[in-house]
């Protein structure tokens, strides 16, 4: 989750010119337009075939997850959010896939807005098809993670009220070293607006499955480790919220701790 165009099968953002587009000229789409197109049919009859299809690449290109620690979830009520670290567009179908199908069906993604928009128009066909194929088969949304980011933190609040799961990741971008980036503190506004449980995750062996820049899948094995929510205490600010889950994904991989930028979470206290 205007300037962004639902059409029914993907989000379009007009590019400025053939050289690129501002990303302060995209608007993410609302909690509303969202749900309007995961209703769409053409989405809802592709997201099986798509996901039927994920399968088969798993089987002709050898490569698997498995998790731990769901158990973690047990007395803490949904709508979750979930927070990962985030080395390989492997990792959404990897979290996904290790989830119990009603739980599932019931989370969307949120996607860079930068990835989604429109590039030029040269890109503008491949990125119409990665529109749809990503939010088809993962119910993946735009994200705003340049600009001011109160549309998209206010989209994402919604979906929660409404009961959806969101999994985001709070590095904001793909690590391309597998080392941890500090966390934004968006996650911890969020956290402090819905009440809800956050879990953290940690995932390993993407980046060698499907590497920064890869397009085919290589042989390997994923990890998922779902570690226990955190709730916003009364004592929580969104910084410290922040801090705190960060250090529970880092102690699910046993890597060492990564502390948040200052000015991120100055602003997410503001």
């Amino acid at each position: 989750m205007s300037n962004v165009e639902c059409d029914g099968t993907s989000c379009n953002t007009p590019a400025t010119d053939g050289q690129g587009t501002s990303p302060a000229a995209i608007q993410p789409p609302t909690a509303e337009e969202i749900e309007r197109l995961f209703r769409r049919l053409p989405v809802a009859m592709a997201r099986p075939v798509l996901l039927g299809s994920l399968e088969m690449l798993k089987a002709c290109c050898r490569f698997n997850w498995e998790v731990a620690g769901l158990h973690n979830l047990s007395g803490f009520e949904p709508p979750y959010i979930f927070a990962s670290n985030h080395c390989s567009h492997a990792d959404t179908a990897a979290i996904l896939g290790v989830l119990p199908k009603g739980m599932r069906n019931h989370t969307c993604v949120a996607a860079a807005l930068d990835v989604f928009g429109h590039s030029g128009d040269r890109k503008r066909l491949s990125k119409g098809i990665l529109q749809f194929l990503v939010g088809a088969s993962f119910r993946a949304f735009a994200f705003d993670r340049q600009g001011p980011p109160l549309r998209s933190v206010r989209t994402c609040v919604q979906l929660i009220r409404n009961g959806w799961n969101l999994l985001l990741y709070p590095e904001g971008t793909r690590s391309r070293t597998g080392a941890m980036n500090p966390f934004k503190g968006g996650v911890g506004v969020l956290a402090r607006f819905t009440k809800r449980p956050v879990v953290p995750i940690y995932v390993n062996g993407g980046i060698n499955i499907l590497p920064y820049g890869a397009f085919m899948p290589r042989p390997g094995h994923m990890s998922v480790t779902v570690g226990k929510p955190l709730v916003f205490e009364k004592s929580d600010t969104p910084a410290s919220f922040t801090t705190r889950l960060q250090e529970s994904v880092c102690a699910l991989g046993g890597v060492p701790v990564v502390r948040p930028h200052a000015l991120e979470v100055a602003i997410a206290d503001l």
